[in-house]
């Protein structure tokens, strides 16, 4: 770097630092001093390729948008350690729920494999950035993302790595309540794992079972998916896993009309989940379980199951998993016949700004809103809820919801007795 060089590239430098609010020290850290940092912004001091990759990743930026890139196989060897060093704090951060910082250092080990060309490290630090988003409940771009990773030069030539992409894409897909697209993925999920280790092929078979339970699709249809399940089961090596086996298939036969056999799985899932692998999942499951109770007209352990959920869900859990435990205690106050109650958690969770946004669902909070209304006498306003419902079930794509609050709305029996989710 010339003497003209050096001095645009402190002014670049000292632009990006004072945007993102640190002092000369601090962008330095532990590697350098903040009057080196100055000689170098003041162009006295040439920058060598180590010192822009490290300050480049400070700061989040590409050496490129300063104009300066090390060369040869320098240059790759730096982005290749940059790679490596930013997917291993992204990967850091996501395990202890940092989403934005697992978000924006996996984006930035992507940036950095791709001009390295290391495309395996590519899709490892993307598929990190789809799991943190899917974690801090961005399920549609989670979503579009794993279906990018899909395609990906590196899926196309590992099918584990295919397998994996598509299963989060029809789990985000679900989530997201793009159910056919969900079921979708899921099918080409077990198609891609078909040949996978049994922890890859169980992932995809999970994927496709929930989405074609959430879409209403009879248990005959999924009945030969929960046998490869059962069978599967056995050969994963990790309770917790097994435990995630056990969730799935509970609930899909809970959602077949077989509760009691589905409750007995989720009592099984109950024994194997571990907090310590997936405090976020484990709390979920105790949520949706004492849904599924209540579904069920079973009322004993629920009070255990809640206080569970509620422990932690309001801390480590996303706005969807607080509308959805939120959703549970305002049925399990119809179950106590406190309708009131009821309306209240309803009215609150549509009223506040995290959980009534547009992105999270409603179907089941307007549900269960128009129960707590017509329980109350309110019936008017009962049947413009249950129309609501319906309409938001419809272009979810969950059809026999849809049904059953459309005849709801116009009073008659709906099909099923409350609210059936996965």
């Amino acid at each position: 770097m010339d003497a003209g060089g050096a001095v645009q590239f402190g002014s670049l430098l000292r632009q990006a630092r004072k945007q993102r609010g640190m002092s000369q020290a601090e962008l330095g850290g532990e590697r350098y001093t903040g009057s080196y940092i100055s000689h170098l912004e003041s162009g006295r001091r040439a920058a060598s390729p180590e010192v822009i990759d490290f300050l480049s990743r400070r700061l989040g930026v590409s050496p490129l948008e300063w104009g300066t890139s090390p060369a040869g196989d320098a240059r790759s060897a730096l982005l290749h350690d940059g790679a490596i060093e930013d997917l291993l704090v992204a990967e850091r951060a996501w395990s202890e729920r940092d989403w934005g910082a697992a978000i924006t250092h996996s984006k930035q080990a992507a940036e950095s494999a791709a001009a390295s060309g290391d495309s395996t490290r590519h899709w490892e630090a993307l598929y990190v950035m789809a799991q943190a988003r899917f974690s801090g409940g961005e399920y549609a771009a989670a979503g579009e993302l794993a279906e990018q990773l899909a395609e990906h030069q590196t899926a196309r030539r590992f099918a584990v790595a295919r397998a994996q992409a598509l299963s989060l894409a029809s789990t985000a897909s679900r989530a997201a309540d793009r159910l056919g697209w969900s079921i979708a993925f899921g099918a080409r999920a077990v198609e891609a794992a078909s040949a996978a280790p049994p922890i890859i092929l169980t992932e995809a078979l999970m994927s496709l079972v929930s989405a074609l339970g959430e879409a209403g699709h009879d248990l005959a249809e999924t009945r030969p998916l929960l046998d490869r399940l059962e069978q599967l089961a056995p050969r994963l090596g990790s309770p917790h896993s097994r435990g995630t086996v056990a969730w799935t298939i509970g609930s899909a036969l809970c959602m077949g009309g077989l509760a009691q056999p589905g409750l007995a799985h989720h009592d099984t899932a109950r024994e194997l989940l571990d907090p310590k692998r997936d405090l976020r999942l484990w709390l979920r499951f105790h949520s949706v379980a004492a849904r599924w109770r209540l579904n069920a007209d079973v009322v004993d352990g629920v009070p255990e199951l809640l206080r569970a959920a509620s422990f932690g869900l309001d801390i480590v859990g996303n706005a969807h998993d607080r509308a959805e435990l939120r959703q549970v205690e305002a049925m399990f106050a119809l179950r106590r016949h406190e309708p009131e109650e009821a309306l209240v958690i309803m009215q609150g969770v549509l009223a506040d700004p995290e959980t009534g946004a547009p992105e999270v669902s409603h179907s089941g909070s307007l549900l269960i809103l128009a129960h707590a209304l017509r329980a109350l006498g309110r019936e008017d306003e009962a049947r413009a809820e249950y129309a609501r419902a319906a309409n938001a079930y419809e272009i979810e794509g969950r059809l026999r919801a849809a049904v059953d609050a459309w005849r709801r709305s116009v009073g008659q029996p709906a099909l099923t007795q409350f609210l059936t989710m996965t």
